[in-house]
């Protein structure tokens, strides 16, 4: 047996679902709330004879989730929390956009949008890589590439898979990114803005085949809800690449 910590945002949490909690009666719109419908790799290795600790959140940063594992911090002070880092041994983790940890605070020109989050992705990084020490990190590109400067700046690290969506899509052309994206952008320039649109559109077709063509790869691996990978991505990924390793 493997006690694993996973790390990671709604991605990482498994298959999600949007059910109606009520009727707005000022103007007769449900209102909706996200819940988590299978626990998805966490739920995989589990059932695989492997313990599974995590502090995975949905809307998480790369910042917080790395936060989370420092010694100060409650989770790991609280021996009886149940996600102390202590008691893993290996760390899996769903990378996602580093521009998250900016918040609202969005690069306003396509220069610093490129450059960015690769600067904060190392800061992350090479916190973790101090906090696990020789530890064994495996990475899943999430919302969000996986650069290709990480195995080597990292060698003792694992990238499971760098982009999760074109494992299984190999033709999309979405930016998980966009499709995810927990911030908003505000004024840039015109070439960012276009790069923005673009994305977006993107993202809006994915969306689309993923509810309404019930026979293409985005319905298969993203659906009930169209932005997280399903069960049916989570079981693949378990069972054809993570487990092998354990």
């Amino acid at each position: 047996m493997t006690k694993i910590m996973m790390m990671g945002d709604s991605w990482a949490c498994g298959e999600w679902v949007h059910e109606k909690t009520g009727e707005d009666q000022m103007d007769g719109k449900w209102t909706y709330s996200y819940q988590v419908a299978h626990q998805g790799t966490a739920q995989y290795l589990r059932e695989a004879g492997h313990q599974v600790i995590s502090v995975a959140e949905g809307g998480s940063n790369n910042w917080a989730q790395v936060d989370r594992l420092q010694p100060y911090h409650a989770m790991q002070r609280d021996r009886d929390s149940g996600r102390n880092l202590r008691d893993a041994d290996v760390v899996l983790w769903f990378t996602t956009d580093p521009l998250r940890d900016l918040k609202d605070s969005q690069p306003t020109t396509m220069a610093d949008f490129q450059a960015r989050p690769d600067s904060l992705l190392r800061g992350n990084m090479d916190t973790l890589r101090g906090i696990v020490g020789d530890r064994p990190v495996w990475i899943v590109g999430g919302v969000g590439v996986v650069p290709q400067w990480v195995q080597t700046r990292y060698p003792t690290w694992r990238v499971i898979v760098p982009d999760l969506v074109r494992w299984l899509i190999p033709g999309s052309v979405l930016s998980t990114v966009h499709l995810c994206r927990g911030w908003r952008y505000g004024d840039c320039d015109l070439d960012l803005l276009d790069h923005h649109e673009r994305e977006e559109q993107r993202a809006s077709s994915f969306l689309w085949r993923a509810e309404h063509r019930l026979d293409s790869d985005e319905h298969r691996y993203f659906w009930p809800d169209g932005y997280h990978p399903n069960r049916e991505t989570h079981r693949r990924l378990t069972q054809e690449l993570i487990l092998p390793l354990l």
